[in-house]
Formats: C-alpha cells, structure tokens, sequence
C-alpha cells in the first residue's frame, strides 16, 4: 500500500493515509498504528468519520490533510471526535447524496443516458460530476469512474479513458458491443410492469413530472416523490430522449 506520511508540529500528530478504496475512502492510521477513521471527498471539501463511527458523524475540512489531522488529533488526545448524529437526510433512489432537485434531477439523467449510451451499468445513484461513481463495464469490470470524465473535456462526449479501462476487451470490439447491449428508442416502449408509468420523452411531460415532484417535497409524500424519480431517472430505452426532454426544459426556464 503507498502511503502519505504527515509529520506536524507538536499541536498535532503525525499520520498515514492510504489509498484509496473502491467506495472513496481513505484510511487513516496514526503512526502507531492505531486506526484513527477514514477521510473522503465530496463536493470538493473533505470529510472525516472517526473510526467506528456512521458517516452521520463527520466534520468538514478544507482539504485531506486537514481531515487526517484531525482524526489523529482526536485518537491521541482520547476526545472522542464524534458530533451529534445528524437527522439522515430523504433519499430518493438514483442519486446519492443530492436533492431531487430540477437540476439535479436534469443532470443525473443526462449522465444515465449517457453511461446507457456507452453500456456502463451504474451501481449506485448519481454522484455529481466530480466524485466517484461505482458502476460495472461491459466485461464484468467494476470500479469508480467520474462523470466528469466520461462526457469528455468541455462536452465534447468523448468518454476518457476511450479504452474504458485496463484489462478490458480490445477497443476494437467497443462498438459491437456496446450496440449489442444497447438500442435507444425515441419513446418509451416499457411496460407498467417494468416502471411506475411511462418515461416522460417530451419537454411538456418533463415539465409537468418535475412540478409533481415539487409538490411532493413540499407536502413530504416520500412515496410518491420516489415513484416520480424512477419516472425521470430509472432503466429505458427511451433514456436518452428523457434526457433530452429535461434539458430542453431546463432552456426554457432560461430564456
């Protein structure tokens, strides 16, 4: 394991951090050796969760020597570095620790469509651009890639690395795969057993879902406000034109 070895001054102790796991995590030891926690980044700051701890209990820094440092600081100090758990905040599936907002909602599924598109299967929900996402390639693969990175540099929508990763099947045999796995359809052809409903693929439908989904979040109808997210982010065929339908959308509030 490559570690990166810290050595503060007196107020401080000296730490080691790991690399990095497949769900983000960053171990941290003291260099005694004790497990202090682990670190991790999110939304561009750093959180710290001491050890045996819910992720409930983290405490944010500027950046992930600060995180560690605080960790080790708690561990040898024995002050515990716990705060009061925090209310789990209401999780709607298909993203991960974002609100299910209009432009979160817009965003996740034009990254869903995308990963449909290329025959990435996401295995946990929408992260944001710039934190790991866990999903499973084509040929059994599994590990983080961002979002960022896979709708290429200033939205060209080349996906980098374009050989998905190493170990995969030859590049050459992308295409056939991929288009063996996937075919997009302009509309949504699932049937009510496989959804709640049909998959919105026009703008109007895409509006009138996300103003639903409004009402739900003010009213707490859990329920319902999932019911209504599978609707704009689950598995269909027609992914990539409900994309487009929550974009064009989106434009319109603009203009």
């Amino acid at each position: 394991m490559t570690q990166h070895v810290e050595t503060q001054g007196s107020d401080a102790p000296a730490y080691r951090i790991g690399d990095c796991a497949e769900d983000g995590q960053y171990p941290v030891t003291s260099l005694t050796g004790a497990e202090a926690g682990h670190i991790y980044r999110w939304h561009r700051a750093w959180y710290a969760v001491p050890a045996g701890q819910p992720d409930s209990t983290r405490t944010k820094h500027p950046d992930r020597e600060a995180a560690a440092a605080h960790l080790c600081q708690a561990l040898t100090s024995g002050i515990p570095s716990v705060v009061p758990a925090a209310a789990e905040p209401v999780t709607v599936p298909y993203l991960r620790g974002l609100k299910p907002t209009p432009s979160n909602l817009t965003n996740a599924a034009r990254a869903l469509a995308r990963l449909a598109e290329l025959a990435w299967e996401p295995l946990e929900g929408y992260p944001g651009a710039d934190n790991r996402w866990r999903m499973r390639c084509f040929c059994g693969w599994t590990g983080t890639r961002w979002w960022s990175h896979l709708r290429g540099r200033n939205n060209d929508n080349t996906p980098r690395p374009e050989n998905r990763h190493e170990g995969c099947i030859p590049m050459t045999r992308h295409a056939e795969t991929i288009a063996r796995l996937y075919t997009p359809s302009p509309t949504c052809t699932c049937s009510p057993a496989d959804s709640a409903g049909p998959h919105p693929t026009t703008p109007d439908a895409a509006a009138d879902l996300l103003k639903s989904v409004a009402r739900a979040r003010k009213s707490a109808d859990h329920q319902e406000l999932n019911r209504l997210v599978i609707l704009l982010l689950g598995p269909c065929p027609a992914a990539s034109a409900r994309a487009q339908a929550l974009r064009d959308v989106a434009e319109r509030r603009k203009s």
